[in-house]
């Protein structure tokens, strides 16, 4: 069951709300130290408290607050060589497969205790494996860590995650116990291929003649018209083929990136791009319903130990099993080990259907919520980690990074 709409006033109150919220959070937490993720997250939590807004109207926010998401990987796409990106299949086809695999399977052999069924368990394993595309790059952003090769092994991993929705998605029906996959669910990865090639020739033909065109013209209010067509339509066009709307404006973006309009097109979408990243990461801590934690204290916060520990331990082992020094394994480890904002979509999907109740809902949403929030001090712990020497795995490089 989709949430209730929200009238127009309702929207601009709760946006002006969030986004006051983030121009006083973001200083505030730099002064502070804790990092302007970790702040707005917070400031998340603790307008959640008071219920201003309700349960409904939060997911409405959260749904809204993505844009955020499809404008930060758009300029990442657009500041991402298509070579570099082919670089990273060492990172994505060695690392993704093995921590998607190994993460599903492991924490498919703990929700078992708690699920109907294997398959269920699998479902929630496979979906837990995924982590925080958004969370995880703009913290890699803001410390210029993209270009080390933690930051580019973390953000390959994250790529090869957001694939993955694709068949999980079209899974779902089977792994929930709620029926069998038709033949329209498996081919739906045949569109989703079509849409990526779509969505390159669009990227690398029609659009760059028609920011060309609007250039020559001087007419400025066409050429963010077409800009914001690109990002927008690009997010629909995955979204509809089964994709992330996130990566279908990171596609978008890796298409764009070059063209000779580059850092225009980044200018234009960066004042954008900050404000609604902001909105997304309140709209996050607004998920969190802490009289769900004071019910069952001990079971949610035993299922985040759980899930981050696994997801550190197999992160780490595949990255040396690839031949990682122990310095960026450690840190892409701990990076990643958190439970992304897929996992938000998934459990709706399940509650709609039936196959959970609300309570299991809202444990699930304040698991994947604190693990979230507490990427921070996993990063902190990460970087702790890998400044410790460690006894070489054999086949690697040795490190006392």
């Amino acid at each position: 069951m989709n949430p209730p709409p929200m009238h127009l006033p309702d929207i601009l109150l709760a946006i002006t709300l969030l986004l006051t919220i983030s121009a006083v959070m973001i200083p505030l937490a730099r002064r502070v130290g804790i990092g302007p993720e970790l702040g707005l997250l917070l400031s998340g939590v603790v307008l959640g408290l008071p219920h201003l807004l309700a349960p409904a109207h939060v997911a409405r926010l959260r749904e809204l607050s993505e844009l955020g998401v499809v404008f930060f990987l758009f300029v990442i796409g657009l500041e991402l060589d298509l070579r570099q990106a082919w670089s990273l299949r060492r990172y994505a086809l060695g690392m993704g497969v093995l921590q998607v695999a190994v993460t599903g399977i492991l924490l498919m052999l703990y929700w078992r205790w708690f699920s109907q069924s294997w398959s269920l368990g699998l479902l929630l394993g496979l979906v837990l494996a995924n982590s925080s595309t958004a969370l995880v790059i703009q913290i890699l952003e803001r410390k210029n860590e993209l270009d080390q090769e933690h930051g580019q092994a973390s953000f390959a991993v994250l790529l090869f995650q957001d694939l993955t929705v694709v068949p999980i998605i079209a899974l779902v029906p089977l792994l929930a116990g709620t029926g069998s996959t038709d033949v329209h669910s498996l081919w739906q990865v045949l569109p989703a291929v079509g849409a990526v090639a779509l969505l390159f020739f669009v990227g690398r033909k029609i659009c760059p003649w028609l920011f060309s065109l609007a250039s020559e013209k001087h007419m400025s209010e066409t050429f963010t018209a077409v800009l914001f067509i690109a990002v927008l339509g690009s997010a629909w066009v995955a979204s509809r083929m089964g994709l992330s709307m996130a990566l279908g404006a990171f596609l978008m973006g890796v298409a764009l990136s070059g063209t000779e309009q580059r850092h225009q097109l980044r200018n234009e979408v960066i004042p954008f791009k900050n404000l609604l990243l902001g909105l997304f990461f309140v709209a996050v801590g607004l998920t969190v319903d802490v009289s769900v934690l004071t019910e069952h204290p001990v079971r949610i916060l035993m299922h985040v130990l759980v899930i981050v520990v696994v997801k550190v331990a197999v992160l780490y082992l595949a990255a040396r099993i690839i031949r990682m020094e122990h310095g960026p394994a450690a840190r892409v480890a701990f990076l990643l080990a958190q439970a992304g904002e897929f996992g938000f979509v998934i459990l709706g999907t399940l509650l709609a259907s039936n196959v959970i109740t609300p309570a299991q809902f809202g444990n699930g949403i304040m698991v994947i919520a604190l693990t979230t929030i507490m990427t921070p001090l996993l990063d902190s712990m990460g970087i702790a980690w890998s400044r410790l020497y460690r006894p070489v795995m054999p086949g690697a490089k040795a490190s006392t990074s």
